[in-house]
């Protein structure tokens, strides 16, 4: 064998190997966990590479296949590639397992979501979440995320920052224990519970997540009510060295952005609430924005939003 037709086989036998991996989303790798990345003024990712929505009356859907399909079917229509499921709690107290793992699959391979997330709230949940994940031998019948609220800032529930630190490296753990690692991700509110701690708070946060979720409650959109939040958690990245993912959170709901969206109110698409966001975050100035990256939307929640936009 010449030296030139050994170091081609060589090559295909490796690019082979690398192809014998879990399922992988088809989404850019924008939105994999971040590593460190050059300390230079970051813009938002445009269009999008994460378009996400939070699925509530999750337990009534699963198992219906026209409900199932009716929100799959949804999401594709408005562009969605990932979701971020409700109700797991009781879902899994009910061994639904089966269930869980077909409405998984299908998803991921007939309507192309590249990321599910589970949402969930405490250490033990995470811990069920892994022990599910690890027993479906078909990838796509796992979960891509493991996302974690507990709205520590309300004391809710009944937990302070330190109370959530405990869950927040319980989460890291847990998702970089599985084989492959899931992302973890938390949606974060203000840096409060106790006051003070702001700086300290935001590095607790980068030091234990792939990315972060920011809500934008607002009538519209509305880059100055995060810019603050942004900085901290800019300034802890820096410092860190590496550059934190963030995902825009906005409500649909009708306090917040229901009339933005509605076909019967202002008529904005989804999209178009992340490219306003987008456009005013490019255009500021703030301490730690070279350590923040805009990767994407997710919008609260899909009652809420298909109301909004059917």
């Amino acid at each position: 064998m010449t030296s030139l037709l050994r170091l081609s086989l060589l090559f295909f036998m490796a690019l082979f190997s690398q192809c014998q991996t879990r399922f992988t989303p088809d989404v850019p790798d924008a939105v994999t966990p971040s590593a460190a990345r050059k300390n230079t003024v970051q813009e938002a990712v445009t269009p999008a590479v994460y378009k996400g929505v939070y699925i509530d009356g999750f337990a009534t859907i699963l198992g219906n296949a026209t409900k199932e399909n009716t929100l799959l079917d949804w999401c594709v229509k408005h562009g969605f590639n990932a979701i971020s499921v409700y109700d797991l709690n009781t879902i899994m107290a009910n061994g639904r397992y089966a269930q869980l793992a077909k409405f998984n699959k299908k998803a991921h391979a007939t309507y192309g979501i590249a990321q599910i997330a589970a949402v969930r709230g405490t250490a033990a949940n995470f811990t069920q979440n892994a022990q599910y994940d690890a027993g479906r031998t078909d990838l796509q019948e796992r979960f891509d995320v493991y996302n974690l609220e507990n709205e520590w800032w309300n004391n809710g529930p009944a937990c302070d920052f330190g109370c959530y630190t405990g869950i927040l490296q319980s989460l890291k753990s847990t998702a970089k224990a599985a084989n492959p690692p899931m992302i973890s991700e938390a949606y974060i509110g203000w840096f409060l519970n106790p006051t003070g701690q702001d700086l300290y708070q935001a590095s607790t946060l980068v030091s234990n997540l792939d990315r972060i979720l920011v809500h934008d409650y607002r009538k519209a959109p509305d880059f100055g009510y995060m810019q603050e939040r942004l900085s901290y958690l800019g300034r802890a990245a820096q410092s860190q060295n590496r550059v934190m993912d963030v995902i825009v959170l906005f409500s649909a709901e009708s306090a917040f952005m229901f009339n933005y969206y509605s076909t019967k109110g202002q008529n904005k698409t989804f999209g178009d609430a992340y490219a306003a966001i987008v456009t005013q975050f490019n255009a500021a100035n703030f301490d730690g924005k070279a350590n923040i990256r805009l990767i994407g939307y997710q919008v609260f929640a899909y009652s809420f939003a298909k109301s909004a936009r059917p």
